[in-house]
């Protein structure tokens, strides 16, 4: 039975950016649950904890910020693709670093995307169309972003 709504994890510290990826969603017609967790270490408890409760569905996406308190974003990445239940999950950088090192070790922990935080609302709401076209067409993960 497939459902409608689509559970997606966001990891993020700063309030706006949470508001803004909320908005993006909204803007391109997704049906959405947002889970919101503002730090590293809650964010590895949450995934250990779903590791250990199979009756806890694990995310449809998770869309992840590189600069955390507690534990960066490589590090929640990593132990991501670790966890016994949610290591396939899409996963979509969305930070404002633009360093090609940080693109380069997301790749080699295996994120989906890279989604740089741009400085224009308009840009920013691109964000809502690369989820949404992620979601449609999960093989086709490779964006330029």
């Amino acid at each position: 039975m497939p459902h409608s709504r689509l559970n997606i994890l966001l990891i993020e510290d700063a309030e706006p950016d949470v508001f803004l990826v909320r908005e993006a969603l909204k803007s391109a017609g997704l049906d959405f649950e947002l889970n919101v967790l503002d730090d590293g270490e809650k964010a590895v408890d949450y995934i250990d904890t779903l590791d250990r409760n199979a009756n806890k569905e694990c995310p449809e996406l998770v869309l992840l910020d590189l600069n955390l308190p507690k534990r960066t974003g490589d590090q929640i990445l990593e132990h991501m693709r670790h966890s016994d239940r949610c290591k396939d999950v899409p996963v979509v950088i969305v930070t404002s670093s633009d360093s090609p090192r940080d693109k380069a070790e997301a790749s080699r922990l295996g994120a989906t995307q890279y989604f740089r935080k741009p400085s224009r609302l308009d840009e920013f709401m691109r964000l809502g169309s690369v989820v949404r076209t992620l979601v449609q067409h999960p093989a086709d993960g490779d964006d330029k972003e």
